[in-house]
């Protein structure tokens, strides 16, 4: 009766890459923290900071792109911890496309998710003087694959460390071709999922920030220590996810999970300077301002041994 009923708003319906959050939940590392956390997935991912914003929401996911604007336009959300430490992020579309390059996407329809990623094309067009009248770019939110499945796009950004797998599976091909390289960037950590709040709740509600960050950092670290627990934990909360193809995409995000859940200030330097460069950040916006790492575990681990019945 005393836990505090607590909400964390997912980027999207809940995918192998959301294994530790549900893990905290299924092994009760959020009821150790008096937390009783109810885990919502959104509709639409434009929505999260909206809602965190607005206080109807405690915690959301949200890339760091997109909380540093969020931030930037006075919507007082900040990052206070590190889910994905810079997922893979291109073009995925099927061999059959003929995509094999930048140049290649003339003539073609692509996918986005929001307004950074047809940004970032339409930046890499520029660059290599493409046209931008000589290709389309259609918003499919993260219904990308289903759009290639329905001929209604050629060819989709995202994180193509998992929508390759996905496409292979559902579509028998894929071809993938990495962002970051194109714009000479060096890593993807403008991708980097956060977990985010408001700066209300940061400054009012300290303990259940603190707390929030124990348990899941318990949850990532039996995450990693133990995945095929982990993916069990997993599927038995979202059993639509206890398939092949979800379990390679799963295996290929464990690399990716932020064991100590830090923000990375040369990341967000980076991303920062990247921003600033599409024009979507104003240039005196104070980065640091944007995420803190005072509540994070000083030495994150987890005490958690397997549970021998998780796979029963």
């Amino acid at each position: 009766m005393n836990k505090k009923r607590t909400t964390l708003l997912l980027n999207l319906h809940a995918y192998p890459f959301h294994a530790p959050i549900f893990v905290a939940k299924a092994l009760n590392f959020y009821d150790d923290e008096g937390i009783n956390l109810s885990i919502l997935e959104v509709a639409d991912p434009k929505d999260v900071i909206e809602l965190v914003s607005a206080g109807n929401i405690d915690f959301g996911l949200k890339t760091m792109l997109n909380t540093a604007a969020a931030h930037a336009n006075g919507l007082g959300v900040a990052s206070i911890g590190t889910l994905l430490d810079e997922p893979p992020t291109g073009l995925y579309t099927l061999k059959s496309s003929g995509i094999r390059n930048l140049h290649d996407i003339v003539g073609k329809r692509i996918g986005y998710v929001g307004g950074f990623s047809k940004r970032i094309v339409d930046n890499l067009a520029l660059l290599t003087e493409i046209d931008l009248n000589s290709y389309e770019m259609v918003r499919v939110g993260m219904n990308g694959i289903d759009a290639i499945r329905r001929n209604v796009i050629d060819a989709g950004i995202g994180f193509i460390h998992f929508l390759q797998v996905e496409l292979e599976a559902l579509c028998g091909e894929a071809h993938c071709i990495r962002l970051d390289q194109l714009s000479g960037l060096g890593c993807c950590c403008f991708c980097s999922i956060h977990y985010i709040a408001h700066e209300r709740m940061i400054k009012q509600e300290p303990e259940k920030v603190g707390a929030f960050l124990r348990a899941t950092q318990r949850g990532v670290a039996f995450t990693i220590d133990h995945p095929e627990e982990a993916f069990d934990l997993l599927c038995r909360a979202k059993p639509q996810l206890r398939s092949e193809m979800y379990q390679k995409i799963f295996e290929r995000t464990l690399p990716f999970f932020s064991r100590t859940m830090l923000n990375i200030q040369s990341d967000w330097d980076k991303a920062c300077r990247y921003t600033k460069f599409l024009n979507n950040l104003d240039s005196d916006l104070d980065i640091r301002k944007v995420y803190t790492n005072g509540f994070l575990p000083k030495m994150p681990h987890s005490a958690v041994e397997p549970i021998a019945c998780c796979l029963g």
